[in-house]
Parts: structure tokens; sequence; C-alpha cells
């Protein structure tokens, strides 16, 4: 079956990039990514080459604004290209992601031009579930989600949900069971269960033997609240544990959070981007992975950390009850209890076996619920569905 996804920005987005993957090496799919580029690019490139297939990239123009990750798409260019496709090529399914870019509207206008079957894929309600942390962009983001958002979720023939408290939330807007489903973001379990040669990280980062390692991945802005972790971090250390807080990513807030850490500076680690095929040494190095954050659609670093076997404490909104299991995988911390946070992290820093256990319970959780395999079946069964309404 050949499938057209829609990257909403820049970035290669999971439920995009490795599912298009995994359904053309392991499913045997064809895979045409539509993804906005500058204004004057106009390009096709392949994202990779097992057995000399691979999934084709097509970028239409679009205007990036700067210092936000939004763009405003070619309308016109975009809707000829999903046409083309359409027409020329067979395409028997367009997906989109993310129903706040304004990229999601072209497939809708394809749809009634072409008759072809349209899914949504998205991971939270701007303004609504999720947060950005600005109260100016929150009340625009709620006005756009109570407007435009709401069309759009209601124009599409299957909506896609990444983690399950978003069902109640879309049936608000007027989507019902009938067209709603729950399908996760998928993880590579293997390529995070391995465990990593770390002695010569732990090296470059002069950690010690004995000190224990609480691990942050994540985008530094301010919803991401790693401010609460650095006061975790201080806390800690006065009471005597020997530990070393790792800080793994970049973003605006980040000279923020350095001048906040500088008291505490030699506990607390601000790594910077890391390459992905890098990413696992640091989960493998740490002993409990901390989530803060205020808001959350579901967080990929919480499958990444799982996967590795890692406990997980992080915030209890939106999709993180979906990973973290409270009290068997990690624990759960109410939005604004942040004492709860220094609790539970103590527990596991002073609890070994207890920290071990959550952590193979953790990889087992995810292996069953979220592997590549699990998420493909349900992806090919609304693609039936799709199809034969």
């Amino acid at each position: 079956m050949k499938l057209c996804f829609i990257n909403p920005t820049g970035q290669g987005r999971t439920v995009v990039y490795e599912l298009a993957k995994h359904l053309v090496s392991e499913k045997g799919h064809e895979v045409v990514i539509l993804q906005p580029g500058s204004q004057y690019q106009f390009v096709k490139r392949t994202y990779f080459q097992p057995f000399k297939k691979g999934v084709e990239i097509i970028y239409f123009p679009a205007f990036f604004f700067p210092n936000i990750n939004y763009n405003l798409p070619h309308f016109n260019k975009q809707i000829r290209i999903l046409s083309k496709l359409c027409a020329e090529q067979e395409c028997k399914i367009i997906q989109a992601c993310d129903h706040n870019h304004l990229n999601s509207i072209a497939p809708i206008i394809v749809k009634r031009k072409y008759k072809i079957p349209v899914i949504l894929t998205f991971n939270a309600l701007p303004g609504y579930s999720w947060f950005y942390g600005n109260h100016f962009v929150d009340a625009i983001a709620k006005m756009y989600t109570f407007s435009i958002g709401k069309k759009i979720l209601n124009s599409y023939d299957r909506v896609v949900l990444l983690y399950s408290r978003a069902l109640e939330e879309v049936e608000k807007f007027g989507v019902s069971k009938e067209r709603a489903c729950v399908i996760p973001n998928g993880v590579d379990v293997e390529n995070f269960s391995r465990s990593s040669d770390i002695d010569q990280l732990r090296a470059k980062l002069s950690l010690k033997n004995d000190e224990k390692v609480l691990l942050f991945v994540g985008r530094l802005a301010k919803v991401k609240r790693v401010e609460v972790l650095i006061a975790l971090t201080k806390s800690l250390t006065k009471e005597g544990f020997r530990l070393k807080t790792l800080v793994v990513g970049d973003g605006p807030d980040i000279k923020l959070y350095e001048k906040l850490a500088r008291p505490i500076r030699n506990n607390v680690i601000f790594v910077g981007k890391v390459p992905y095929t890098e990413l696992a040494k640091y989960y493998s190095m740490a002993d409990v992975f901390v989530l803060p954050s205020l808001s959350e659609g579901l967080p990929h670093v919480l499958l990444e950390a799982s996967a590795a076997g890692k406990p997980c404490v992080a915030t209890n909104v939106n999709g993180t009850s979906d990973i973290v299991v409270h009290g068997k995988t990690g624990y759960l911390v109410e939005r604004w209890n942040i004492d709860a946070y220094h609790d539970y992290v103590k527990v596991l820093l002073e609890d070994e076996q207890l920290s071990k256990k959550m952590g193979s319970t953790a990889v087992q959780f995810v292996k069953e619920n979220f592997s590549w395999d699990v998420v493909m079946d349900k992806y090919e069964k609304i693609y039936e569905d799709v199809i034969k309404s």
C-alpha cells in the first residue's frame, strides 16, 4: 500500500519518520513524506535505503517564523503535490500530524476532490490540555484549538491519539468515539535495553564510581520545569547524597537554568544536544530518570528511559500515566506537589533493589505495549478500516 505522511515542521516527528521507516522495512508498504522547507526549496531526497527501498521525502515551500517551531505553508503548492500523489502515484491514504499546524488543512481539500481517506495523528490540545508555559501564547493556542483546530479535527476520517486521556478530551470537541482511537508512538526497545559501554562517558563527565546519576532529556524551556530538578539536586546533596544531575538538551531557557544551577555547579552538568545514536549511553548511565514538566503529550523520553530499564519519576499529566505505572515502573507526581519529587527520588536512590526491580518491569511493559510491532499492527488495522469505509 502506498501512503503519504505529512511531517508538520522542519524536524522529523517520531510518528512520521520512525513509523514510515518501520512500515517500509518490516511491512513492505511504500511511504512518501511531505515536509515544509524554506520558501525556495523544492527537492526530493531519500530518508533511508534498506534493500534498495526507502522513504521518499518531498519538500513543499513554507515560511518559517523566527524563534518558534511553526511555519506557514504555501497552500497551493502543497495541494498541488498532494493531488499529483493521489492522481499519478495512487497513494491510498494521507496521514497528517498535529492539527495545530496549518499544513494539516491541505489533506482535507484533497480528500474532497479525490475521495481519499485522511487520518490525523496528534499529541495534545494546545491551550486546553497542553501548555507552552507563556500566558499570552497559551491564550492564542486556546483560541486556535477551539476554532480552526476544532474544525480540522472534525474534517478527518480518523483521529489517532497518542495517549488514552485524549479520548475524553477530543469527545468534548465533537470527535465521536467511532472516529477516534489511541495508538502510541513506538520505541526500538533493543536499541536502549542493550547495556552500553559507559566507562568512557563517565570518565569524560568526571563522574566518580560512587556517584549516583539523575538524568533529564528534553528541550530546555519553561514548560519542562528544569528548576525543579535543580532544586531537587540541591536538596539531596545537602542531605549527603553523592550524585550528579545530567541535563541533556538545549533550548531558549538554557541560560536561565545555568544561572539557577551555579550554587551547585559541581553537581549539575549541562551536556547540551546529544546525537540520537549516543542517547542510549546516557540512559544506561542513569540511576533515575526525572521529568518534572508542567505539561506533556506522550513523552518519548519516558519510553526511551523505560526501555533502558530505568525507573522514572514524572509529572502526572496527559500521556505520562500511559508509560509510568505508579509504584511499579516508577512514580507519578501531581503537578504542584513538588516535594514528592524529592521523596520518590530519594527512595529510589536509597533502595537499589527496588530501583532495579522497577527498571526490569519498565522494560517488559514497553515491550508489550510500545514496541513497533504492536504499533504497526494497530495502524494497519486503521488503514484497512478507512479504505473499506
